[in-house]
């Protein structure tokens, strides 16, 4: 009875970390008693399979992030900033060991396609749509419905109409990589495909067409420029030819730069998330990000605590005393703040793993290509929005790179036995 006790809260797990994070998302806190239902999830796997954790390639870089948190944590200057993102890091390393140990990829892709509709709808009815815009449609949103409010540590009550940009440059990619493959059931048949597969890319298409017009209504700059990044990848995997188009882009921006156009693209790129952003305002962003890091090298300052230690040890000079500067606006250098160089060694070597993991599983692997390579171009489309942007680990929306990290460890683990997985 007890060895059934245990199996069936194994099986509770994804369905009860998705509940907690969620409660997470809209209260900022994880209560005593989730933590306590994790632990003893994590007892019953460790007793009915013999192993604590599934054996991955990225378990020791997840290590080393780990064990840098309670440092972080005692370094920090403020942890009702850094707590969140503790816990943030907490679940999704929770969600990546429950996701790398399955073996179901077609109700993987169906249910994280899901997952990106979700993200999508919640972006559209939760977004402060009246943050700086490239371009004005209040006409639009003001039609758009805010049934999504008081989001913790929000500046406006809602969603960042930049952090839904960043976040729709995961998933759109992926949703793509799906939609165009051929290695849908009967594909190879002159047979149409089955109602099961009709509904799958139903679901797939219907997710893909909302994040596009998420996307589209954020008009997130660092958003669609990582995410045309990723499309590209994913065309230029299905057709060569795509190479042409992307030479002749490059071509288009090196003649623009030649003849005098460098500044306005410059800017376009920089004003990401600031109507009034500037080369010189995102240097002294990624200054102060430097400063920090050679003067806390070993600890970082304490993730989540950009915006209070550059004000009081590292005053601006463009943004104002009052103006909240959350990050130092790049993925590898605001790790390096947040948790010091060990962090960011960590953190290189789980995209490393990744990159190498999903090469190695697209070769072994090919009925599964789609789903690799939609991870990778989302991964993609991520770091390019992060070159001059940020996710910070922790970050709510940040659980998605976790289950690509995750996915990609279920892909290169799938032929080992039985006993070595969950």
């Amino acid at each position: 009875m007890m060895q059934s006790l245990a199996r069936g809260l194994v099986r509770f797990e994804i369905p009860a970390l998705t509940a907690i994070y969620l409660y997470f998302v809209i209260s900022d806190t994880v209560p005593l008693a989730a933590w306590i239902l994790l632990a003893l999830i994590w007892l019953a796997r460790a007793w009915t399979t013999r192993q604590l954790i599934a054996p991955t390639a990225f378990n020791l870089p997840i290590l080393v992030l780990l064990a840098l948190l309670p440092i972080n944590l005692a370094v920090s200057v403020d942890w009702s900033l850094s707590l969140p993102k503790v816990s943030g890091i907490l679940l999704s390393v929770a969600f990546f060991f429950a996701v790398a140990t399955q073996r179901d990829r077609d109700a993987a892709q169906l249910w994280l396609a899901i997952a990106c509709g979700m993200i999508a709808l919640a972006g559209l009815i939760g977004t402060d749509w009246a943050q700086s815009k490239i371009i004005s449609a209040s006409f639009i949103y003001d039609q758009l419905p805010r049934a999504i409010q008081n989001i913790p540590r929000s500046l406006a009550g809602g969603f960042s109409r930049n952090g839904v940009g960043g976040t729709l440059a995961l998933t759109i990619p992926f949703l793509f990589a799906l939609i165009i493959t051929k290695q849908n059931a009967g594909e190879k048949s002159p047979l149409p495909p089955r109602p099961p597969a009709l509904r799958r890319m139903f679901v797939i298409a219907s997710a893909f067409a909302l994040s596009l017009g998420t996307l589209a209504l954020t008009q997130s700059r660092g958003g669609i420029l990582g995410t045309l990044v990723g499309l590209l990848a994913v065309a230029l995997w299905r057709e060569r030819r795509v190479a042409w188009v992307i030479g002749a882009g490059a071509l288009a921006l090196i003649a623009g730069i030649a003849l005098g156009y460098g500044d306005a693209i410059s800017a376009f790129v920089l004003r990401m998330d600031a109507g009034a952003g500037t080369f010189a305002s995102r240097l002294e962003v990624w200054s102060r990000g430097v400063m920090m890091v050679q003067d806390f090298p070993y600890t970082g300052i304490g993730i989540g605590t950009y915006n209070p230690v550059a004000h009081a040890l590292y005053p601006f000079f463009i943004a104002a005393p009052d103006e909240v500067v959350a990050h130092a606006h790049n993925n590898f250098l605001q790790v390096a703040v947040d948790l010091g160089i060990l962090g960011l060694i960590a953190y290189t070597a789980l995209l490393t793993v990744f990159v190498i993991g999903a090469m190695r599983a697209y070769r072994a692997q090919p009925d599964a290509r789609a789903l690799i390579v939609g991870v990778f171009a989302g991964m993609l489309a991520h770091q390019t929005f992060g070159l001059l942007d940020a996710f910070m680990l922790g970050t709510k929306p940040g659980v998605l790179m976790w289950l690509y990290f995750a996915l990609v460890a279920a892909m290169t683990n799938y032929h080992l036995p039985r006993t070595n997985r969950q």
